[in-house]
This record gives C-alpha cells, sequence and structure tokens, in this order.
C-alpha cells in the first residue's frame, strides 16, 4: 500500500466508511488496528483516502469490524440500492431469508 500526499477519491470514500463502521461498532482506531494487526499510523492512513488498500487489506479490515468485505465498499448514499444493502447487515438470519425470497419472487425469471 503506498502512501499518496493526495486523497484517492475512492480511497477516500472507502475510508470514510471504514472509519464510520468503526466508529459505528464502538472502536477506537487503536483497537481496530490492533485486531488486524496493524499499526494505528497504517489505519489512520486508510481512514483519510491516503493509501489505496489492497483486496486482502479490506478483507482484514471486514473480520475486524465483523462485516463482509462488501460492506466496506458500499456507500448508503449514493442510491436505493446501496441503502437496501447497508440494511441488511442488521437482519437475522431469518429475516434475510424472507427478504430473498420476497425478492426472488420479484426478480425476472431469468435472474
Amino acid at each position: 500500500m503506498a502512501r499518496r500526499s493526495e486523497p484517492d477519491p475512492l480511497a477516500e470514500k472507502v475510508g470514510a466508511r471504514i472509519r464510520a463502521l468503526r466508529e459505528a461498532t464502538g472502536l477506537t482506531l487503536e483497537q481496530l488496528a490492533y485486531s488486524c494487526d496493524f499499526s494505528k499510523g497504517q489505519l489512520s492512513t486508510i481512514e483519510r483516502g491516503l493509501a489505496v488498500p489492497t483486496a486482502s487489506t479490506l478483507n482484514t479490515l471486514a473480520e475486524g469490524l465483523g462485516v463482509l468485505p462488501l460492506d466496506l465498499l458500499t456507500f448508503p448514499d449514493d442510491g436505493p440500492r446501496e441503502r437496501l444493502v447497508n440494511l441488511t447487515r442488521y437482519l437475522s438470519k431469518t429475516e434475510m431469508e424472507a427478504v430473498l425470497a420476497l425478492l426472488r419472487h420479484r426478480a425476472p425469471q431469468s435472474a
């Protein structure tokens, strides 16, 4: 992960999402960094968009946050589909199955 002097636009968006999820789970920068075996500086650099995280780094962060890697790349403010995906994080397995059944019923046959 090369460090930049100016934030990369997508990395900045991903970093803000990581920060929001970290804060929503009540973790400090230090706690998440420790659980992911990163330094606080590395995590801070990612959260500020000054480093473009690899797929492996995103997976490690997702595990540390207790979310799926998809959740790090879903930006709820981007639109209704993104908001829907974000809301699924709060569903139980039973609720998720009910939503899937509803969506399957509404989806075109080829989907």
